[in-house]
């Protein structure tokens, strides 16, 4: 993801600044310690906003078929909802390799 992208992530989810790692194994949304979400949050939140985006299209179809939104608005959710999957799916891989990178460290 560029510079610009992440910017764009996070501002469309309210993040003010870069995600920090605390000591305690938590990350840090923002600044302040009363707002410390758990990876499992932040998955979880992902992929509600991923849902989201993917069932757009079609509502858009729907809107169009009734006369109510242009055919321009729906290639644009579709092109949205194909770039979202795309993010997902290449984040979860490089989750997936930082897990296997992990396992195979030896203590």
């Amino acid at each position: 993801m560029n510079e610009i992208g992440k910017v764009n992530f996070f501002k469309m989810n309210g993040i003010d600044e870069m995600p920090t790692m605390k000591l305690n194994g938590n990350i840090s949304i923002n600044s302040d310690s009363q707002n410390v979400k758990s990876f499992k949050e932040v998955v979880g939140d992902m992929m509600s906003q991923i849902n989201e985006v993917t069932n757009k299209p079609e509502q858009m179809v729907n809107a169009a078929m009734q006369g109510k939104a242009d055919i321009h608005d729906v290639m644009a959710a579709v092109a949205q909802s194909e770039l979202t999957v795309q993010a997902a799916t290449t984040i979860t891989g490089k989750i997936l390799q930082t897990y296997e990178k992990i396992m195979q460290i030896q203590i």
